[in-house]
């Protein structure tokens, strides 16, 4: 460099440009060393997000009719169908899909049911039945080519959306084959959670929310908020390194219904 570029590019820097050739060398030199120097250690210093397996999480949390201390042994049916979508790289949501859904079953909704969900009893009378809502969840799927040529995954909290409330749901319709997407193994956010903190239990949302000193955000059992609150807790985990594997997977007809 000549003299007159040396002197430019300490000028630029905020250095002085007094000096001979050689002075002014050493001291752009020192310069671009020290600001690699502080490079290498701000890149240091930021945390190392590790890639996911999936391209895309959808966060799946379902509302269904129930009655006070019903138990398992009810005939629950989906009545609120939310998803919220997540991108696999940066864990921002990309979307959302949310329909409710009209019971067939015993299709007057309880006092505390509509108390527990806030859906009321004309919401569910003007929805479609679970079929249709159903067929507008794979135009959803389609429409990002999810469990195509993009690779997707479920993420629940616990095992009960896929495992109990969607296997309840597809008898009530008389859906077989079972949607294949729901065959699939899918991620038990609760069992993440404990394993990646290394908690002594599972936790609920708030337990979670709670131990990651954050809130909860919108009403809780709204189907489409208990979602997005659960993708808040994995955009945590995902910048804290967690990678989101499938850890659940269906085994035959099992377990209580969903606990809050």
């Amino acid at each position: 460099m000549k003299v007159e570029e040396l002197r430019l590019a300490l000028e630029q820097l905020g250095l002085s440009t007094k000096g001979n050739k050689t002075k002014l060398k050493e001291r752009l030199k020192k310069a671009k060393k020290e600001a690699k120097e502080v490079k290498k250690e701000e890149e240091e210093e930021e945390p190392k997000i590790n890639k996911q397996p999936f391209d895309y999480y959808l966060f799946f949390d379902v509302e269904a009719t129930c009655i006070e201390n019903g138990g398992f042994k009810y005939a629950n049916e989906i009545i609120e169908f939310p998803v919220v979508l997540v991108d696999g790289k940066t864990f921002e949501i990309v979307d959302e899909f949310r329909s409710y859904v009209k019971p067939t079953i015993n299709p007057t909704l309880s006092e505390f049911c509509m108390k527990l969900t806030g859906i009321s009893q004309d919401t569910v009378d003007n929805s479609p039945i679970f079929i249709d809502v159903l067929n507008q969840f794979q135009e959803f799927l389609a429409k990002y080519n999810l469990f195509q040529s993009s690779s997707a995954v479920f993420v629940t909290d616990g095992p009960f959306d896929i495992r109990d409330f969607i296997t309840k749901q597809l008898e009530h319709s008389n859906i077989d084959p079972r949607p294949a997407y729901f065959t699939l193994p899918w991620i038990n956010i609760r069992k993440l959670f404990k394993d990646f903190y290394h908690q002594t239990q599972n936790k609920n949302i708030n337990g979670m929310l709670e131990h990651l000193n954050m809130s909860f955000k919108g009403r809780e059992h709204s189907g489409l908020d208990d979602a997005r609150n659960l993708a808040y807790i994995a955009k945590r985990m995902h910048e804290e390194g967690c990678i989101f594997k499938a850890n659940c997977k269906l085994q035959k007809r099992q377990g209580n219904r969903k606990s809050r």
